[in-house]
């Protein structure tokens, strides 16, 4: 127990903070292919509150397909996924037009977080490559999402973690993977947010 650590919500130091990332039009990925990534690379560790994925077809499938995506904390996270798909920021959860200061330094505009702190990644048309992580048990996700098996599946999660916090330290991050082989013909855009917060 005297690894983990608490933040207090209440406390108006804390920065809120979401990454929401939206795919290309993916199609034909691989089981146990990475579809997205979210490394900290800021000394402060992030505490995750939530944990939100869809996927929502453009195209049916040739015939019923099954989909599910597993999410897996990771640790060893020293490069970021370089290849296949686009970078995407987090960004602040506050109101626009409020004034908030990281060691005496204003925040850059935008409500962006740099992603020399936090970065992410995820597919632009198929699976994403040139990640450096450690997964602790690929068989035993952090999260797992499944959709109906239709030629329109649809996936549609959002995972709180139970009990203590999920806390992400330096060069520690969460992989979102396919699970399931994607069938012949069928396309569609994979949503993923994940929610939480960090010390300011």
């Amino acid at each position: 127990m005297k690894n983990n650590l608490r933040y207090d919500p209440m406390d108006q130091s804390s920065e809120g903070l979401i990454w929401g990332a939206v795919s290309g039009l993916i199609t034909g990925i691989a089981a146990g292919g990475d579809v997205a990534g979210l490394r900290n690379i800021h000394a402060t560790p992030i505490v995750v509150q939530r944990i939100r994925i869809r996927f929502v077809p453009t195209t049916a499938f040739a015939s019923a397909q099954a989909m599910a995506f597993r999410v897996n904390k990771v640790t060893g996270f020293t490069a970021i996924h370089t290849t296949g798909g686009t970078a995407v920021q987090a960004h602040y959860n506050y109101g626009e037009g409020i004034n908030v200061n990281r060691a005496g330094a204003a925040l850059a505009t935008g409500d962006r977080i740099p992603l020399a702190e936090i970065s992410g990644y995820i597919a632009a048309t198929g699976a994403i490559s040139g990640a450096t992580y450690t997964a602790e048990d690929t068989d035993e996700p952090d999260v797992f999402a499944i959709g109906s098996g239709s030629a329109l599946p649809s996936v549609w999660e959002n995972w709180t973690p139970p009990g203590g916090p999920m806390v992400l330290p330096q060069n520690t991050g969460l992989v979102v993977n396919n699970h399931i082989a994607m069938g012949g013909s069928g396309v569609g855009n994979l949503f993923v947010a994940v929610d939480g917060f960090r010390l300011g």
